[in-house]
């Protein structure tokens, strides 16, 4: 297509300037702006004659705007017509790429009708074919009850290709929603239809990019039906951003889309944005209309959106009464609750500010309808009052009974804690003032969520802070009760202000109050080593244990706590080694004791299977999380105690290092639900079960769940102000899952973004969690088959773990194991064999039983080196055996890779019908697991297709 390689920014920035000139005037300037670029003269030329139309800007024709803007073909020539087993009926319209026809069965089979989509006749592109061909593939793998569904594809007689879809009944949703006067909350319902769509597709890796009215048709019953993925592209294709898909309909067109900017799941939060808009209000939040120009409507596209409750005041009185209102006021009045700050979120012109995600979108949806606070606006006391009110409509009339309960039972909790001074004038005016700050906040909470919680303790600080008088004595010791209880709920950073400030300066007159600031001390350096201020975490946890022994020389169960507290917190200081043996001793002690404190037994419980995990002692890791968690239970702690969550943690790592994925993934699943239900652990702690799951899943191949799942784990690191480390290994995993399905860009973009973040906070490349993360960059470089690169960092990698942990270590092995998929991909026999012998003998060594997927993996190794010197019944014999392993296992793409290898090595030895038999079991796991582009899928298709052509032609992508 003419003009594909013109840049469309560039483009309709020149129409911009010409558009609304005089002939002669715009004539002259047009030269003068496209001088020495005919393409992208001829280009503009073609937009003012598409602009000079006048087209519907809701219903504009995207193909007069894309690359080449040749004539388009009228279409109703073709009614009549039987291409493949259908007959075309009549043209039911045109999108971005060809025609679409309404069509019926003609091969008598059966009766049926559907929407058949032909790419037009006047272009000839390779390259429009290629993608016209990954559409219909990309169709084929979406089933979702609001996404049309594909029926058929194939080729015409003249090789045009042409897809058929299910013929959808129904109207536009703005139409549907004014004809039936819909109301607000009922527009938002069905609109929750649209986003549950969007989101599969985004699950599936697929945007949209055209969501308007005319491609969302609301059927009889209610349901919408998401049509014409014309322009929808795959996230991880190289090309997103060229011309030739820019076609767009610019009333809904965001930013990066007519900047030419890369584009992502953003652009879709966009155009649901203004979607959401126009259907509230009645108006586009840009004054985009009919009628209107394109220049022009470029020109309010430049502008601020209009804030929805004010385009609903300006509503007309049709607008109101097709919104079940009476007027405008009302109809403004029924927007209240963020409804105007989920679509201004949409809507910000930087991509990376909206929502971060569609199920963030929708889950303030949900908030919304469930009248609850919406993330993106800031809600006041008054609001939230209201919110508590319409859902406690029965309750409301009792709310002065709620608060009394409320202050007693939060009472009886901050108390328990404070139990050993129950005499203290200070400790009582605390109680006190703490009461009294919780029942201020009574009327607005639910009683039984996290959500809840937070809100109470909020409305204490803020109270704290209001009450500027309050007498330090009883100010601190608060501050410090209620960091306690923020550290509880996983909000480190607030708990650290508030526990430092309650702890400054603070000198105890008695034991009582020394022991009380020791054990608060203690939490804040808990807190200070989530937050990964580990040199400051020390200093506070060495001031608790001087006033433990200051104050308590005698007690065991004091300096028990100083031997607890000197471990994980204490490893940049002392090694892992020194941590491992205070911990086993301090264990030891406790276990001795009649009645050893139990959180100090979880702990280290909890602080021992770390430096197992980090030392990847799969058996011990298992061991010591199974004995905390018996412990637990054994001392009635409750399931969902934030004590347990570092057990559990520790569990779901070790059924992984062991590779029992599938009790790892379930495992995962309750704890993720348990965290959700309570909220007792914080984002970040949930983002690290997310980041677990996410890690069980890809180890059983199913990479485009993982993706969704690690996705999620990243998404709530900002909001939980997660530390580097934690953002690297969530940037981390997702770069391994989105490398090994085939996107390698992605992946080496995420990794190093990784990378970037140890650096900037000053992570050594000796430390052992920066060579984990470089040990992860190494598999996506080798994912992406860049193994030069692989080999050379993976030599200097074992230089630096050979001079800081020696060969013996867990990840000196493992980089070995690397070192030889390097080789293998560089077809180096001589040096491959080396290290696998090597790399087999270190993973014996580590206690990793034969059957396990890393033995499976040195087998195909081997196979592999033997094909390369021609051994091919060797090979044969060593590939069966390896697969034999795989099996075993619950991953399903690693066995079809297998049987992709296996197939090869038959072929090669002309076993050609059994070759053929592996590969029809192979292939489609292949596809369903990773992208067109996967190295281990191209090579599948490619033997499939050598060793029988015909029937793999016709065979459905």
């Amino acid at each position: 297509m003419k003009g594909a390689s013109v840049d469309l920014g560039r483009a309709l920035s020149v129409f911009e300037q010409v558009a609304d000139l005089d002939d002669a005037t715009r004539q002259a300037t047009l030269d003068e702006l496209c001088r020495d670029d005919p393409e992208l003269k001829a280009k503009v030329q073609a937009m003012l004659a598409a602009d000079a139309s006048a087209s519907d800007p809701f219903d504009a024709h995207p193909e007069r705007w894309s690359g080449g803007l040749e004539a388009v073909v009228d279409g109703t020539e073709l009614v009549g017509r039987i291409i493949g087993a259908w007959k075309i009926v009549a043209l039911a319209g045109r999108g971005g790429m060809g025609n679409v026809y309404e069509v019926e069965r003609a091969d008598g089979a059966y009766r049926q009708r559907a929407a058949l989509k032909l790419i037009r006749t006047a272009v000839d592109s390779s390259v429009v074919r290629e993608r016209f061909l990954r559409e219909r593939q990309i169709l084929a793998r979406l089933r979702h009850e609001h996404i049309a569904t594909l029926l058929d594809g194939g080729f015409t007689d003249d090789g045009d290709p042409y897809f058929v879809m299910e013929y959808v009944e129904g109207v536009s949703i703005d139409r549907w929603c004014n004809e039936r006067k819909l109301n607000v909350r009922a527009r938002v319902e069905l609109f929750m239809q649209v986003v549950d769509a969007i989101s599969y597709a985004h699950r599936n890796l697929l945007v949209h990019r055209d969501l308007k009215p005319s491609n969302l048709l609301v059927d009889s019953g209610g349901r919408i039906k998401l049509l014409d993925f014309g322009i929808a592209k795959q996230l991880q294709d190289s090309e997103l951003t060229a011309a030739i898909d820019r076609a767009v309909t610019f009333g809904f067109a965001s930013p990066e889309l007519l900047q030419d900017a890369p584009i992502t799941t953003a652009t879709d939060v966009w155009q649901l944005g203004i979607l959401l808009h126009l259907l509230l209000s009645g108006s586009h939040p840009f004054g985009v209309v009919h009628d209107m120009s394109i220049a022009k409507q470029l020109q309010q596209l430049a502008h601020e959106p209009e804030p929805l409750t004010k385009a609903a005041l300006q509503a007309t009185a049709e607008q109101a009464a097709e919104r079940g209102e009476a007027d405008a006021a009302a109809l403004a009045k029924a927007m209240r609750g963020g409804l105007g700050a989920v679509i201004a979120t949409c809507l910000r012109r930087d991509p990376t500010t909206r929502y971060a995600s569609i199920d963030a979108l929708a889950a303030d949806l949900g908030n919304w309808l469930g009248n609850r606070p919406v993330s993106a606006a800031n809600t006041s006391g008054r609001e939230r009052a209201w919110f508590w009110l319409r859902r406690n409509r029965l309750l409301a009339a009792c709310v002065s009974t709620v608060a009394v309960v409320l202050v007693a039972a939060t009472g009886v909790s901050l108390w328990q804690a404070r139990e050993a001074r129950r005499e203290s004038v200070k400790a009582r005016a605390s109680l006190q003032f703490l009461a009294d700050t919780l029942g201020a906040a009574a009327p607005e909470q639910a009683l039984n969520s996290e959500v809840s919680v937070r809100q109470l303790l909020d409305s204490a600080r803020r109270q704290l802070e209001q009450r500027g008088m309050v007498d330090p004595q009883v100010r601190q010791p608060v501050q410090r009760m209620l960091g306690r209880l923020y550290f509880s709920i996983g909000d480190f950073r607030q708990a650290a202000e508030l526990l430092d400030a309650g702890s400054k300066d603070v000198v105890p007159d008695t034991r009582d109050e020394a022991l009380a600031l020791a054990d608060d001390l203690d939490v804040y350096s808990d807190v200070l080593g989530n937050l990964e201020q580990g040199a400051v975490s020390v200093a506070v946890s060495e001031r608790a244990a001087d006033l433990r022994m200051r104050f308590a020389p005698d007690d065991p169960e004091q300096r028990l706590r100083v031997l607890a507290h000197q471990t994980l917190g204490h490893v940049e200081r002392d090694g892992w080694d020194a941590c491992r043996k205070r911990a086993e001793e301090a264990l030891a002690i406790a276990l001795r004791m009649p009645n050893p404190p139990v959180d100090v037994v979880l702990r280290l419980y909890s602080d021992l299977g770390s430096v197992a995990n980090f030392t990847n002692d799969r058996s011990r890791l298992i061991q010591l999380s199974e004995q905390g968690l018996a412990f637990a239970d054994q001392h009635h702690v409750p399931a969902e105690s934030p004590l347990r969550f570092g057990l559990l943690r520790n569990r779901i790592e070790g059924l992984l290092l062991a590779g029992r994925i599938t009790e790892a993934e379930a495992l995962s699943r309750e704890a993720i639900a348990l965290v959700e239900k309570t909220g007792g652990v914080g984002l970040t702690r949930l983002a690290v079960l997310y980041g677990t799951l996410g890690n069980s899943l890809r180890a059983q191949g199913r990479y485009r769940e993982a993706q969704a799942v690690l996705q999620r784990a990243l998404d709530l690191m900002p909001r939980a102000n997660a530390g580097p480390r934690n953002i690297a290994a969530a940037l981390g995993n997702l770069a391994l899952v989105h490398a090994v399905a085939g996107d390698s860009a992605t992946g080496l973009r995420l990794a190093s973004q990784a990378r970037d973040e140890l650096e900037q906070a000053g992570l050594a490349i000796e430390d052992t969690f920066r060579i984990s993360l470089e040990l992860t960059y190494v598999r996506v470089l080798l994912a992406g088959g860049r193994w030069t690169i692989a080999a050379t960092h993976i030599e200097e990698l074992l230089a630096v773990v050979r001079r800081t942990q020696g060969e013996d270590s867990d990840q000196y092995a493992m980089l070995l194991a690397e070192e030889v998929e390097a080789a293998r991909q560089a077809r180096d026999v001589v040096n491959g064999r080396k290290q696998l012998a090597v790399a087999r003998a270190r993973a014996a060594g580590r206690g990793i039983p034969e059957k396990h997927p890393t033995f499976a993996r040195f087998l195909r190794d081997e196979a592999a080196f033997a094909r390369l010197d021609g051994d091919l019944p060797t090979a044969e014999r060593l590939q069966r055996e390896s697969l034999e392993n795989l099996e075993l296992t619950h991953n399903a793409f690693e066995v079809a890779v297998a049987q992709s290898e296996l197939a090869q090595i038959l072929a090669d030895r002309r076993n050609r019908s059994e070759a053929s038999a592996l590969l029809a079991q192979a292939v489609p796991v292949l596809q369903r697991a990773v992208l067109p582009q996967q190295a281990d899928l191209r090579a599948a298709e490619a033997l499939a297709s050598k060793l029988a052509p015909l029937s793999w032609r016709a065979a459905p992508r």
